[in-house]
């Protein structure tokens, strides 16, 4: 026979009170986190490729990315290839990229020609024999007047004459040969193997006169046996100028580099 225990209401209240508030306190399990995307899902964004005409493509972009919004997912790159440059962005920024394109990719200024005529002369007192002066150049006849002024040598013979075609370039340049010296009548020539090389060149150009090549170092050396010299420096030449770059003594002769620098249209 079951037994029914009598609960009085107030205390069936508690319970049911009590069991409520046991349930309320278990915590809930929480909602799984969204993950950020790896890139902007803006409907905003645009892409544009844009054609490099003149200049480099990797070059471009990499002042071009400083334009771009910064947000995730615009970028800006280049396709040397092709010549492109792709960007995906706002409007306002692919906007203001085109114009910096605009402004940048423009032909290059085209760089100067130069024509530098090297003129090797040869310094003695040497007697008995003709008068070498007359072979030299007529165009460096009023260098001979200056030289006969600072050096006391009587005659001057032309060894080689040298034309280099130089470009404004911080490459360097290098030649070589052999200047024929004479001795005298009835004894062979002498032969002196030379190098010369030139390093740096630019282009300094006034607006009131004729412009200047500037060669940031010029060496000019014999390489005999015995009959080694050299002349050495940095160089500033008028357009159009010949100037004696520097003389070394070779024996009882003298060593005389004259140069001259055209700028070719």
């Amino acid at each position: 026979m079951l037994k029914f225990m009598k609960i009085a209401p107030a205390a069936l209240v508690l319970l049911l009170v009590s069991n409520t508030a046991g349930f309320a306190q278990q915590p809930a399990t929480p909602a799984p986190a969204k993950s950020e995307p790896d890139f902007v899902t803006e409907k905003g964004f645009k892409s544009k490729v844009f054609e490099v005409k003149y200049r480099d493509a990797g070059s471009l972009a990499t002042v071009l990315r400083q334009l771009g919004s910064g947000f995730k997912g615009a970028s800006v790159s280049a396709n040397s290839e092709f010549k492109t440059i792709t960007v995906r962005d706002f409007p306002e920024n692919l906007a203001t990229i085109e114009e910096a394109i605009k402004r940048l990719d423009t032909p290059a200024a085209p760089r100067a020609n130069i024509e530098l005529h090297m003129y090797v002369l040869i310094a003695s007192n040497a007697g008995g024999g003709a008068d070498t002066t007359a072979q030299v150049p007529s165009e460096l006849k009023d260098v001979l007047a200056q030289l006969r002024g600072t050096l006391n040598y009587r005659n001057y013979e032309l060894a080689a004459s040298v034309i280099q075609r130089l470009t404004e370039s911080t490459r360097g340049w290098q030649g070589n040969g052999s200047a024929e010296v004479a001795v005298g009548p009835g004894t062979p020539n002498i032969t002196w193997p030379y190098r010369y090389l030139i390093s740096s060149v630019s282009l300094a150009r006034n607006a009131t006169g004729p412009a200047s090549v500037q060669i940031n170092d010029f060496s000019f050396t014999t390489l005999g046996d015995r009959d080694n010299a050299q002349v050495q420096t940095a160089l500033n030449l008028r357009d159009g100028e010949k100037v004696v770059v520097g003389t070394a003594t070779i024996r009882s002769r003298a060593l005389v580099i004259v140069l001259t620098a055209k700028v070719l249209n």
